[in-house]
């Protein structure tokens, strides 16, 4: 008679518990390279609106658009805020609106690992005067530096002078990003950084690192590349962080003086 041989209780749950130990160890591995894969997905996006960028600028006489505070008219995405229409150097129309004929996708304007609410402050995401409100672009998950783009009066390329080290455009569920006043590792005086959102008080005016702790900026230059959040308690927003991104060119005396300033 022939023995038949057979997994004791006990060799079954030490292959249950190897089993286990692989996946603990894996899966967070699979999860980081899907994370990767989505992060390059973005950056994808923001050097082709980068490429846009450059081409607006230069089609306008080396000025770029601007998006004013408030923003837009009640008649575009939502009548909470300000009217800005009418007024001089009002632009109601949404940065990825005036991109879009350079790009001619409007999904380009969607990061792969964000799948939130977007808030344009009522920027016009449909051509000017069209009454069914069409969108050309779905939606944005990307917003404009505000201490930039956010004035009245456009910037031009000749009024930058880092332009390979200030931010444009940045990862946002926002269309304006908000600065944290600070000493940087290698300043000499207070100058204005892309702040995380790393708290519920600042995830209106930056939303959270979307890339295994950093996420992606067009410079002012047109590039595009990755930057990695960093957490910092001397600045005026200690809880949010930075990154190491400027928002301008100017330098300051003080935090304070930081804030105050223009």
């Amino acid at each position: 008679m022939k023995r038949q041989s057979a997994f004791t209780l006990i060799e079954l749950l030490v292959v249950i518990a190897i089993i286990a130990i692989l996946a603990a160890i894996l899966f967070p591995v699979f999860a980081q390279a899907r994370e990767k894969a989505r992060g390059i997905s973005c950056l994808s996006n923001e050097k082709q609106i980068g490429t846009a960028t450059m081409m607006y600028v230069q089609d306008y006489d080396e000025t770029y658009f601007n998006q004013p505070w408030p923003g837009g008219t009640p008649a575009a995405e939502s009548g909470y805020f300000l009217d800005c229409a009418g007024q001089p150097g009002c632009q109601p129309t949404h940065f990825a609106v005036l991109l879009y004929p350079y790009i001619k996708n409007g999904q380009v304007f969607a990061c792969p690992s964000f799948s939130g609410t977007t808030y344009t402050a009522s920027f016009r995401l449909w051509a000017e005067g069209d009454a069914t409100k069409k969108k050309i672009v779905p939606f944005s998950a990307y917003g404009v530096n505000e201490e930039l783009l956010g004035s009245f009066t456009p910037k031009t390329m000749a009024g930058i002078e880092n332009t390979a080290s200030i931010g444009l455009i940045g990862e946002n569920d926002y269309i304006f990003s908000w600065r944290n006043c600070m000493l940087g590792p290698s300043d000499t005086k207070v100058r204005k950084y892309w702040t995380i959102g790393s708290t519920p008080d600042y995830f209106y005016y930056q939303t959270p690192p979307r890339h295994t702790g950093g996420m992606n900026f067009v410079f002012a230059d047109g590039h595009a590349k990755y930057a990695k959040g960093t957490m910092n308690k001397t600045g005026s927003t200690p809880n949010a962080g930075f990154y190491p991104v400027l928002m301008t060119d100017t330098q300051y005396d003080s935090v304070d003086a930081c804030n105050a300033g223009p």
